[in-house]
């Protein structure tokens, strides 16, 4: 009897375990679901209408590191961030600065380009570019941060960096001192 009255408690505490991992899902569907601005050159437009871009081709190079196709979703104006949260892509490429951790129900990968201030006009103060999804994928944002850090390591990031933005962007610039 004492069982029974422990049952609704052990739930409770299984219940983040049962969550399905946004990692288990792509693999599961075969597909990164990457959404995008098509008119951002040169990070995302078409050509010959096809989707290429910097942030496409580094969509590609992550989904091959994770073993499946990219899937490319042109986003709404405005509405990107929005389908983020609700489920409708995997994550957003659109030159997007880290936000501070523990700030609404979007995670941050680990910085994967260092814009240049004066390249954009600024005060000195520009964000580095990072990969928002969900929160609450522990094991998708380390796949994600390792696909990142291997595609750095081994040059391939700052080799789409200098293709597409003109400068290799994948390291922060040293800082003066």
């Amino acid at each position: 009897m004492r069982l029974l009255y422990c049952l609704p408690a052990l739930f409770a505490l299984l219940s983040p375990l049962a969550q399905a991992e946004l990692l288990d899902d792509i693999w599961e569907r075969g597909s990164l679901r990457i959404a995008l601005d098509e008119n951002s050159p040169p990070y995302s437009y078409r050509e010959d209408g096809k989707l290429t871009g910097f942030e496409v081709e580094l969509g590609r190079a992550l989904a091959a590191e994770l073993n499946v196709d990219a899937d490319f979703v042109v986003a709404e104006d405005g509405k990107l961030l929005e389908g983020l949260q609700a489920g409708r892509y995997d994550i957003a490429l659109d030159q997007l600065g880290a936000a501070p951790q523990g700030q609404g129900a979007l995670e941050f990968s680990e910085p994967y380009a260092f814009p240049l201030a004066e390249a954009e006009g600024d005060n000195g103060v520009v964000q580095p570019m990072a990969i928002p999804f969900q929160k609450g994928n522990p094991a998708f944002r380390d796949t994600l941060n390792r696909a990142l850090d291997k595609l750095k390591s081994e040059g391939r990031l700052g080799e789409l960096s200098q293709q597409w933005l003109g400068k290799d962007l994948s390291q922060p610039a040293a800082t003066a001192r």
